[in-house]
Formats: C-alpha cells, sequence, structure tokens
C-alpha cells in the first residue's frame, strides 16, 4: 500500500471509578479519572484530567476524529501522535479542564455491536450522553466542545441539541462527507475516483450495493456502507449557521485533509464564528513544512509538540467569552 493510500485510509476510516495518582504538566498539578457511560450494548470509556484548583474551573469535551481514533488521537493504522492527550494536558496548565474519550466500539470503548449497526448518530448521540454528564459535576463553571476532523460535525450537531457554552472546531470540514471524500480521492488516487463517485452516487439514493474491488474496499465496504449513508446527510456549514453560541474555527495550512476552503465556508456560514488560520500547522495539530512525507512522518511522533499557536488561540478565546 502507497503512502497516498494510507493517508486516505486515515483520513476515512479515520466515536466514577478510583482517581489514579496525580500527574505534574508544566509545573501544574492534575490528576486524571477515569470515567465511564453504561449503555445496553457497551460502556463508553473516557479519561477526565483536571487541574489542581480549588474553585470550578472550565471543561473542554474532547471529540476524536474520524475511524478508529482513540481518545489521545492514535489508532492502529500508523497514527501515534498523542495529539489530543498532548492538547489536554496543555489545557490543564492553564487551568482548564478536559474529558477526551473513545467512541463507541474504538478503544476501550467495547460495545456488543456489527459495524452495519453502526450510524453516524450513535457518535452525536454518545457525546450528547457525555456533556450531559459533565453539566452535572459541579467541579466545572462551564461547558466547550471542542471538536477534532469528523468530530467537529458531531460537536456542530451537539451544541443543536445540548445547552454549552462555546463551541471549538479544530480542523473541521465544511462540506459533506461525501464531497470531502471525494476531492481527497481525486487529489490522493486519481485512479478509483470514476468508480468512487458511481458509489457514492448510489449511497446517497439509499442503495446498499457490493463493492468486489479490492481497491475500494476500505473505503466502501458493504459493512460501512450505513455508516456513510447517515453522515453524508449532514453539511456541516448548514448545521453550523444554525447556532447562536461563541465559536472557534482553527485550521492549519499545512492540511492534507482538510483546507481552507472548508474553514472558509464555515466562517461564511456563521459569520459571528471566530476563524483562526494557523501558519504551518498540519491536521494532526503539529507544524509542518509543506512536504508530504515530513508531514506524515508527524502523525507518528508523539514528541512532536503540538503548533505553538495552538494552545494561546483556545485559551484566548475562551478568556473572550468569559471563562
Amino acid at each position: 500500500m502507497g503512502k497516498n493510500s494510507l493517508i486516505l485510509i486515515k483520513t476515512i476510516l479515520l466515536s466514577l471509578l478510583l482517581v489514579i495518582p496525580n500527574t505534574m504538566v508544566s509545573g501544574q498539578n492534575i490528576h486524571e479519572e477515569p470515567t465511564e457511560i453504561q449503555l445496553s450494548k457497551g460502556t463508553l470509556k473516557g479519561t477526565l484530567a483536571v487541574p489542581d484548583t480549588r474553585k470550578p474551573c472550565p471543561v473542554v469535551l474532547m471529540i476524536a476524529g474520524s475511524g478508529p481514533t482513540d481518545r489521545n488521537g492514535n489508532n492502529p493504522y500508523g497514527i501515534s501522535a498523542n495529539y489530543l492527550k498532548i492538547l489536554s494536558d496543555a489545557l490543564a496548565k492553564h487551568g482548564i479542564a478536559s474529558l477526551r474519550y473513545d467512541k463507541r466500539a474504538i478503544g476501550e470503548s467495547v460495545f456488543r455491536i456489527k459495524e452495519k449497526d453502526l450510524l453516524f448518530d450513535d457518535y452525536v448521540d454518545d457525546a450528547n450522553l457525555w456533556v450531559t454528564k459533565l453539566r452535572q459535576d459541579k467541579r466545572f463553571s462551564a461547558l466547550i466542545v471542542a471538536g477534532h476532523s469528523e468530530g467537529a460535525l458531531i460537536g456542530i450537531l451537539v451544541a443543536e441539541k445540548q445547552a454549552i457554552d462555546g463551541l471549538i472546531s479544530l480542523a473541521g470540514p465544511g462540506e459533506p462527507l461525501q464531497k470531502i471524500l471525494l476531492r481527497q480521492i481525486s487529489e490522493r488516487q486519481p485512479q478509483i475516483y470514476a468508480k468512487s463517485a458511481e458509489i457514492v452516487a448510489s449511497l446517497e439514493k439509499g442503495n446498499i450495493i457490493e463493492v468486489t474491488d479490492p481497491s475500494l474496499q476500505p473505503l466502501f465496504r458493504t459493512s460501512v456502507q450505513p455508516f456513510l449513508q447517515s453522515a453524508f446527510r449532514y453539511n456541516p456549514s448548514v448545521e453550523i449557521s444554525k447556532l447562536k453560541i461563541p465559536i472557534l474555527l482553527i485550521q492549519g495550512t499545512q492540511d492534507l485533509q482538510i483546507n481552507l476552503v472548508d474553514a472558509d465556508s464555515l466562517k461564511t456560514a456563521n459569520k459571528k464564528a471566530k476563524l483562526i488560520i494557523i501558519k504551518d500547522m498540519n491536521h494532526i495539530l503539529k507544524d509542518s513544512s509543506s512536504d508530504i512525507k515530513a508531514n506524515i512522518a508527524t502523525y507518528s511522533n508523539p514528541n512532536r509538540p503540538l503548533a505553538k499557536a495552538l494552545v494561546p488561540t483556545i485559551t484566548s478565546f475562551l478568556k473572550q467569552i468569559g471563562m
């Protein structure tokens, strides 16, 4: 499998117990608590990072991107950058709590469910449950949802249903999944574009089809088609236009998966949203050059820090909205 294929698969395939000992993050005492939500078919599991403070603090619910990406921002397809864990630690340094979690059937969130029965709306429902749980915790003064990539759309849909204090879109898509999917295929695997466009058109009509071509199986296998169809229904720009809460849109200039067109679409749809473009930041929120190989190398480097401007951008936004 070539590097271009790997990028595409990562993009598309990419959802209270005892307190563990305190840790130190750049001089700030925090503790991390394993937390969970029991459902009929499984258990959602996450990590709540709480800074050492005597007064209520804001909490950020982090929603990971597509595919089997876990709460820390890693997945079995070669991504071990740990970027959500690093972001959580950085926020704690500034007195901001965060909850990151494994989506259903990912990581430690074990579910008795077949892939064909998993829908995009399940992820939205689960995120809503986490919001409700955090709202009941008196340690937190405000609740902000921060979604990364696909998780940004989930966050937008959560904000339509729940009373939250702010929304952060980290490299969030500005167009429906099918358009982004075909755009990425045209850029990375043009040899399968024509067939992919035919499959997408069929899925949009509500059909489930058999895909036998091995090169198309990772994207369009029969068992994942119901999920794709459920996600195709949403246009992020249409959905974000419905929101009245403070919104921060963050996009990097070296992102191989989501680009400035997406950020501009979201900003145009919700003119009150604040758009920040971070120079040289890639899709996993780290600095990168324009060299594709160097960019991809950051995906497997957990020691590479986040883009320098990212955390100050987030903390500034929280201060501006009174957090």
